[in-house]
């Protein structure tokens, strides 16, 4: 929930990184969101050790949509992960960032002929969604005269517990190839000269607290692979079981180990496998937002502060565009006050921004001290899809983000200007 090396000082003030979150926030302004690159490495370990040793043969790739600019490349790239990417944006990104395109993978329900034939242009792996990704991909190799390297996405009809947006591995999700129509498009994939076929891929969704479900995805996908290979004669190489599994936002999230949830999952694989008499694919996994949510925090400094009939209001200087969260999907935090960390908190507030929208709030019933002007408040867990989903709405100046390091800054992102905003008016 909160950075590893979160502390709070006699006097109440909070510091990440051993750096004080007054000093950041003065030096380089609110709202900004801070990474703390000993959490962010804790997180990918917990993928990578586990993996070394339950199944070597494996490749962890960071779902970039969590959170992505070019200076979170070469740290996670210097742990061993690969990167997912969704778009010519984020191949570009991750490639200037020094990612390796041969442990990145290209994903998308409606990807164009440009993305397609940037990726095949790299050496991407490209995970196909549909039928008609099939005569694009085909018509971009054929084109470049370069071999596409191709898994096929397939919905596996898992109905996990989690909210209706980022639920995607059930029949109706707008992602995939179902079960009737896939051994159709891997024919169709085999048989094109320009297309080298690896595997097949799956997801069932984010912040999934369950481990049953990742245990029912790995036999699900071996039955597939045992169909493929009896009906088709093809030998599954390479095998993607996305990624999903959900993290601590409050004390109320009871999140699974992670080093739990791929010993359940390789185990039930492997038994698959073994019961089938197939070979052990490569296997990859995808998490996002398990490595870089709670690496990331984000500080505001409180304005007015409004008492309604019934409601205490602390009005932030970011909100819904910064954090779209909370209007989206009613995602709850764990908030603190960053100067006063040691108070009793002993009020209840709504969190609200600072934007035209009544909805603009990112927290309910916030228990925090007597709360004042000049405060600054800390949210936790915000390192994914917050920057990742934040907008200039109401010509908002999107924040700077930082990295903090055995008490030193890296800068990621400067903060935007106005100018900015402005440059590509016409």
């Amino acid at each position: 929930m909160k950075p590893i090396t979160t502390k709070v000082s006699p006097t109440g003030e909070i510091s990440i990184g051993g750096i004080s979150t007054k000093t950041l926030a003065e030096t380089y302004g609110t709202p900004l969101y801070v990474i703390d690159y000993a959490t962010l490495e804790a997180n990918a370990n917990a993928y990578l050790k586990p993996l070394q040793t339950l199944y070597p043969n494996s490749l962890v790739t960071y779902a970039s949509k969590a959170c992505l600019v070019k200076g979170l490349i070469a740290p996670l790239a210097a742990l061993g992960m690969g990167f997912d990417v969704v778009s010519a944006g984020e191949i570009i990104t991750a490639i200037k960032g020094g990612a390796d395109t041969n442990k990145m993978v290209f994903h998308g329900n409606n990807k164009s002929k440009e993305e397609l034939e940037l990726a095949i242009t790299h050496n991407i792996r490209i995970i196909i969604d549909n039928e008609t990704e099939i005569k694009l991909l085909s018509a971009a190799s054929t084109k470049l005269n370069k071999k596409a390297r191709v898994l096929v996405r397939i919905k596996p009809e898992i109905e996990a517990h989690t909210h209706e947006y980022i639920k995607t591995g059930h029949i109706d999700s707008k992602f995939g190839i179902d079960k009737n129509h896939i051994l159709e498009a891997i024919r169709t994939l085999n048989n094109d000269s320009n297309i080298d076929f690896l595997g097949i891929h799956s997801h069932i969704g984010s912040q999934i607290f369950d481990i049953e479900p990742f245990v029912d995805l790995a036999k699900i996908m071996v039955g597939h692979m045992k169909r493929i290979k009896d009906e088709l004669g093809i030998e599954i190489k390479e095998l993607n079981l996305g990624g999903g599994i959900g993290i601590q936002y409050t004390t109320a999230d009871n999140a699974p180990k992670i080093a739990l949830v791929l010993e359940a999952m390789i185990k039930s694989l492997k038994e698959s496998l073994t019961e089938h008499h197939l070979n052990e694919p490569l296997l990859m996994v995808e998490p996002g937002r398990s490595t870089i949510a709670t690496a990331g925090v984000t500080l505001y400094e409180i304005g007015t502060v409004k008492t309604t009939p019934g409601l205490n209001y602390v009005f932030i200087d970011g909100g819904m565009a910064d954090n779209p969260r909370f209007i989206m999907y009613k995602s709850l935090y764990t908030f603190e006050l960053a100067n006063r960390a040691n108070e009793p908190a002993t009020k209840p507030y709504t969190i609200a921004g600072k934007f035209c929208e009544s909805g603009d709030k990112i927290g309910e019933n916030v228990m925090l001290p007597d709360t004042n002007e000049g405060d600054h408040l800390i949210v936790y867990g915000t390192g994914a899809y917050n920057y990742a989903m934040a907008s200039n709405y109401n010509r908002f100046c999107k924040p700077a983000m930082i990295m903090v390091k055995d008490g030193a800054v890296i800068e990621l992102l400067k903060r935007e200007t106005i100018e900015d905003l402005l440059k590509n008016d016409v």
